[in-house]
């Protein structure tokens, strides 16, 4: 039996952060442009498809960055999305608390979620970077 394709990864237990990639829109060797981001916190639910056009290096590296650190750092720690639909802040205060928007900000009825995800510095954020690395990376088959 084969290993499945991965297709997603999800990082937070209260409240979630999902990457999903439709493999059926790339063609082979070529980079992921787009991730379909959904945000889960609270009764809250909203999801969009966001583009990229570096393979989303900017994005690994932030969470990259975050576990190198997981010790802490001063002040913030930001990720905005190409178009500015998609952005993350990371503080440390002991635990790593993740602030996301994500929305519809150039249409008719223009929408926003904003929330904030609590990580676990150490493994959660290790686990979390190896997963995203996996999935960006992942070839097409």
């Amino acid at each position: 039996m084969e290993d499945e394709e991965m297709h997603e990864v999800t990082v937070g237990h209260q409240g979630t952060l999902n990457f999903h990639v439709e493999r059926t829109l790339r063609s082979p060797g070529t980079t992921i442009e787009d991730l379909t981001v959904t945000v889960e916190l609270q009764g809250l639910r909203a999801s969009k498809r966001v583009w990229d056009f570096d393979g989303w290096s900017a994005l690994l590296s932030f969470f990259e960055g975050l576990a190198v650190n997981w010790r802490g750092w001063d002040g913030n720690k930001n990720f905005d999305s190409l178009e500015g639909d998609f952005r993350l802040s990371a503080k440390h205060d002991g635990h790593v608390r993740l602030s996301f928007e994500l929305g519809e900000f150039d249409r008719p009825t223009p929408w926003a979620a904003k929330g904030e995800l609590t990580l676990d510095p150490g493994e959660e954020l290790t686990e979390a970077v190896e997963a995203l690395r996996r999935l960006l990376a992942a070839p097409i088959k």
